[in-house]
């Protein structure tokens, strides 16, 4: 039935069977570190990608770690940014660039040692000539692969947890104007909101706040510190207008009343954006996919009983 030799059916039945039990071998490395990595303070807030390679991340971050982050200070930077914007440090994870780097690093070598290992076995048990010697070269698009996952991991993580923030601040917003209506100063205000149940990335980031004015913080550095670490700008903005009050004594509940509401005009005006743009990226899908369908099918028997009649 199939015109093909029983020993080189053989050969890649054999070859197959390695590279599932590599991969399962692989895959059990890194559930274990991933277990190891959960002990650790704070880990849980870690992508999978991180903790599953947090021992050799935390071994490579003070050797090829720092030398990347030295290479590249812009990228260093702009990791830091993604890992305040992602909570890590608020939950007591030790967490910086050089792991950042050192993560990509690993799963970089990872990808590469793998895609060698395969081609080698491809290699070893086909017939020869099967596989052409160019192939070992899937090592370079492997690593690459590897080296900008986490790093991709990281921004998306930094991303939804900033728009996660945006979302409940014109709710925020609201809450702290009509406590502070009621009598409250923003401090108190923004206590009651605190204690309100149910989690959230905003809360978090005030609680840190109350937290270290608690420790003898000014107020509004705390504030300033916490727009710094998120760089959310409609909450940079509203740390400005608290800020400026605090400084000439004017109350400020009007204020936050008219901040809620144009945040809540930003979000629908970004919403209305977004729906603008939906049609121009249906485009791509529309001309690639559904369209040569569409002429095939209508098009297609034409043609056919066109060529027959010849």
């Amino acid at each position: 039935m199939f015109d093909i030799p029983l020993d080189e059916l053989a050969a890649y039945a054999f070859s197959g069977a390695a590279a599932a039990a590599a991969v399962w071998m692989c895959a059990r490395l890194l559930k274990s570190g991933e277990s190891a990595a959960a002990n650790e303070r704070g880990a849980r807030v870690l992508p999978r990608c991180f903790r599953a390679v947090r021992a050799l991340s935390d071994l490579l971050a003070d050797s090829a770690g720092e030398a990347c982050a030295a290479a590249f200070p812009g990228g260093a930077r702009r990791k830091e940014e993604q890992i305040q914007a992602s909570g890590f440090r608020l939950a007591g994870l030790q967490f910086t660039p050089a792991h950042a780097y050192s993560t990509q690093f690993a799963w970089a070598a990872g990808c590469a040692v793998f895609a060698l290992a395969a081609t080698a076995l491809c290699m070893a048990f086909a017939p020869e000539g099967k596989v052409p010697a160019w192939a070992f070269l899937s090592f370079l698009p492997a690593a690459a692969a590897g080296w900008l996952w986490p790093s991709g991991v990281l921004a998306k993580l930094a991303e939804t947890r900033r728009d996660s923030m945006l979302k409940e601040l014109p709710f925020a917003v609201d809450l702290l104007g009509s406590a502070m209506k009621a009598g409250k100063d923003f401090a108190a205000a923004l206590r009651y909101y605190v204690q309100i149940p149910g989690g959230g990335a905003l809360k978090e980031e005030f609680s840190e706040v109350l937290q270290n004015v608690t420790l003898g913080e000014p107020f509004t550095e705390s504030l300033k510190k916490m727009a710094a670490r998120i760089r959310v700008p409609a909450f940079t903005a509203l740390a400005g207008v608290v800020a400026y009050g605090a400084e000439i004594g004017a109350p400020i509940a009007g204020t936050l009343k008219q901040q809620g509401s144009e945040l809540r005009r930003e979000r629908f005006a970004a919403a209305e954006r977004r729906a603008a743009r939906a049609p121009v990226i249906m485009i791509v899908p529309l001309a690639v996919f559904i369209m040569p369908a569409v002429f095939i099918v209508a098009i297609g028997p034409v043609v056919m009983r066109f060529m027959q009649s010849f």
